[in-house]
């Protein structure tokens, strides 16, 4: 499981996860604040009892958290473990800009000390630097609320804030609707533009086995035969693509940064499994996203959102629980079968990064029933996700399936090796800011087994680290 971390935020106090073992101090600072307490609580139900609740409340966090859906922690005195009250990350936002909501709640005999906005400053720090590029939070705070609306000014002036109208609304808390006013923290963390480095290029590669090739399995009418599912087991040519991709790591392809999109359930497999392992512990440069959980192309079926959610959802768990600070938040379409209606699928997901428009006329079939790459994009933008898609040239695919298909894959060659030459890889700040344009190649780990394993991607000697 992830580890949900502990903050040091000065000498006075400490950030500690919240979980069970704070179910008394928890009570005891409640019955201290009661009645102003559920005004940073407001899933606090007053006609239920409190003990159930609070417990509840605290096992469900904890799990939550090691998964990566929310980070609760309990504020702690360093000088002798009283704990003081509640600082909050989730994923359960107003707005569709955000990635995370924050909250923060103090018991009232620590009130006027500056604790929520120290406390807050340091969470918003680390959530800024642990999801693999910049991310927006948002802050609700009801406006009659004196000092927790001082707090959220705070806040909103540090980090650049801005209003968000858009999510005003009510909130109910301890029974009654109460008005909130949302704002948002746009892109942490906050890096001066002299800082960025001048990268260009994004290199990734999908895990996909034979099996899971659309004529073998996930597609409506290309695949051959509906067999019986079983525990997935890696291939002797997955394991030989393998053997190749490691050989390119030790040599001419070491220390590029590089993103493998996984299909989660791969993970059955012990063979796979310990090879991704084994990479993830010794390659400092290596990342992983989600392709998945059994890689079905979703927008060649009909609209799902209940199906697609699940497999979602299962496939960021195994993956986070597997990869730890390794996993980022992004995503490949099975197939690059993407659609716009999946767009809010993958933002209540926490997903950050799409990289699946394959946008040429070959592939437009592609991109849902209107069949247009356009609509895709838009609705991206729309939920706040950042577009990296594939690159094409004149209109024609080059990456992908493309390095291995006849006549494409002559000028694939050409165009990797030119797109490359005398370019550095981009950092992950540049690369979750669509405001640059980054050429985004990709290929697959099969591709590897090729030429009796001494493939490697067409890329120019003289491409670079970040």
């Amino acid at each position: 499981m992830r580890v949900i971390p502990t903050l040091i935020v000065d000498d006075e106090l400490v950030l500690r996860p919240a979980g069970p073992m704070h179910l008394q101090s928890l009570v005891e600072a409640f019955e201290e604040s009661s009645p102003e307490v559920i005004h940073g609580l407001p899933w606090y139900n007053m006609e239920e009892d409190m003990l159930v609740q609070l417990n509840d409340y605290l096992i469900d966090v904890n799990q939550m958290g090691k998964i990566a859906r929310a980070y609760h922690w309990a504020i702690i005195d360093r000088s002798d473990e009283t704990f003081l009250g509640l600082v909050a990350l989730d994923r359960f936002t107003r707005t569709n800009r955000a990635h995370w909501n924050i909250g923060y709640w103090v018991r009232r005999s620590a009130c006027r000390r500056g604790i929520a906005k120290r406390t807050s400053m340091k969470a918003l720090d680390w959530i800024s630097t642990s999801q693999g590029g910049p991310t927006a939070v948002e802050i609700t705070v009801n406006p009659e609320n004196e000092a927790g609306l001082a707090t959220c000014k705070y806040l909103v002036k540090k980090w650049g804030g801005v209003r968000a109208p858009e999510a005003d609304g009510e909130v109910e808390v301890a029974a009654k609707r109460r008005h909130h006013i949302t704002f948002i923290l746009p892109r942490l963390p906050l890096i001066p533009h002299s800082n960025l480095a001048n990268g260009s290029v994004w290199l990734s590669l999908d895990t996909d086995d034979l099996c899971h090739h659309p004529r073998s399995y996930g597609h409506p009418t290309r695949t051959r035969s509906n067999t019986p599912e079983s525990p997935y087991r890696m291939s002797e040519l997955l394991e030989s693509g393998w053997k190749g991709f490691m050989q390119w790591r030790n040599g001419t392809g070491k220390d590029l940064p590089v993103t493998l999109f996984v299909i989660a359930e791969q993970l059955d497999d012990e063979k796979f499994a310990n090879r991704l392992q084994m990479l993830l512990q010794n390659d400092d440069f290596v990342t992983i996203g989600t392709h998945g959980y059994k890689h079905r192309c979703w927008s060649a079926w009909p609209e799902d959102s209940v199906a697609f959610h699940r497999d979602l959802s299962m496939s960021i768990s195994r993956l986070i629980e597997f990869a730890g600070e390794k996993f980022r938040p992004w995503f490949r379409a099975p197939g690059g079968y993407i659609a716009p209606w999946m767009a809010d699928v993958l933002r209540r997901q926490g997903i950050i990064l799409d990289s699946s428009v394959n946008n040429s006329i070959i592939t437009r079939r592609k991109a849902g029933m209107k069949k247009d790459w356009g609509a895709v994009k838009s609705m991206m933008l729309s939920k706040g996700i950042v577009e990296r898609e594939w690159s094409v040239w004149a209109g024609i695919p080059v990456t992908g399936p493309a390095l291995r298909i006849p006549i494409l894959r002559n000028i694939a060659n050409r165009r990797w090796r030119k797109s490359t030459r005398n370019k550095s890889c981009a950092s992950e700040q540049i690369l979750l800011n669509q405001n640059y344009s980054i050429d985004t190649l990709y290929w697959h780990l099969l591709d590897h087994a090729r030429n009796d394993e001494k493939w490697s991607p067409p890329l120019h000697k003289t491409l670079s680290n970040y």
